[in-house]
């Protein structure tokens, strides 16, 4: 693409101002300047509707697109796949599911099958519902707790919240089911700066549900 659109988008961008419902952001803006609207991409680069090329460092804005844009050898498999057999559930099975399961096997030692999915967020609700019914079959439904690091990110359905350490993408979408449990990410324990004393401060954090205390000691620099 040269930056020169043929078509006009008016149309295009007013219906998006109109209906479309964005992710993560905030739609207060568009009642004074347009949505970005991403009209091609190519490599590592995007063009929006205004014509204005993009580097894309953040892999389809959520990190899904680490083959790059443009890709014609599979454009033309999936058109292939499409044409031959689009989609049918997962309670029977598929060629191309079949022979790729099998290379994931390969290069994931000590595993043995694979349940695809559509996103990150349902790839974790099929786990927390595998380590719960494990729970039920093996220790009465007692082992059912589930341990998530602060910060941790992973996804955005309500167990995916509930499991997540990132408060501020979970307000006001309670209440969450129970059983997730904070612990303190494991890179706290290593974060230490020097002073211009020539001590260590290091944050030591007990662990705890949802606490947010910390309590610092200093001692001598081991240089």
């Amino acid at each position: 693409m040269d930056g020169n659109l043929q078509n006009d988008l008016t149309e295009v961008v007013a219906n998006d101002k109109a209906h479309v419902w964005h992710h993560l952001i905030q739609h207060k803006m568009f009642e004074t300047v347009d949505p970005n609207i991403i009209v091609e991409g190519k490599g590592m680069r995007v063009w929006n509707q205004a014509g204005k090329e993009h580097l894309d460092a953040v892999s389809g804005g959520v990190w899904t697109v680490n083959v790059g844009y443009g890709r014609e050898s599979i454009a033309d498999a999936v058109r292939d796949q499409l044409v031959k057999m689009n989609y049918f559930a997962g309670a029977a099975g598929s060629i191309p599911a079949a022979n790729f399961a099998k290379r994931l096997i390969e290069k994931m030692p000590g595993m043995s099958r694979v349940y695809f999915s559509n996103s990150g967020s349902e790839a974790n609700e099929k786990g927390f519902k595998m380590i719960r019914q494990i729970a039920h079959k093996k220790y009465g439904g007692k082992k059912n707790k589930i341990l998530f690091r602060e910060r941790d990110y992973h996804g955005t359905t309500i167990a995916t919240l509930a499991a997540g350490g990132q408060h501020e993408r979970s307000a006001q979408y309670g209440p969450f089911p129970e059983g997730f449990i904070s612990v303190p990410h494991c890179l706290e324990y290593r974060e230490a700066a020097q002073d211009n004393l020539g001590k260590l401060t290091v944050c030591v954090r007990p662990m705890r549900l949802r606490m947010s205390s910390c309590v610092r000691v200093r001692i001598p620099w081991a240089a």
